[in-house]
């Protein structure tokens, strides 16, 4: 029940639909380094490319008053993701892939 009440939180904020009474659920250190991930993914020629606004919505949401050690964690599992996903043979990709369309959906990514 928590984890459907902050997708939708994340979904309100991703889609600009949380009204301003309703304070949106703040992503911990783990949840803002996934959500890097993902975009990571998404941005992936190898697995094909996706849009990114919703995803880039709650960085850039979450990103505000986070620890400057955490963001540069953030931004290096972003650049591993996408570099995984060129390298990956094509079982790897299927896994990157499920992981994109399905763990990333929190984050705003819509597979």
């Amino acid at each position: 029940m928590k984890t459907l009440i902050i997708t939708a939180a994340l979904l309100a904020v991703a889609t600009g639909t949380a009204s301003a009474a309703q304070p949106a659920a703040r992503l911990s250190d783990g949840q803002f380094v996934k959500a890097a991930r993902c975009k990571g993914l998404a941005k992936s020629e190898a697995l094909g490319v996706m849009d990114t606004a919703g995803v880039d919505a709650v960085l850039k949401v979450n990103k505000r008053g986070r620890a400057d050690h955490i963001v540069q964690r953030a931004y290096d599992a972003q650049n591993e993701a996408t570099s995984e996903a060129n390298r990956a043979d094509d079982s790897a990709k299927a896994d990157l892939i499920a992981e994109r369309s399905g763990a990333c959906e929190a984050f705003g990514l819509q597979g």
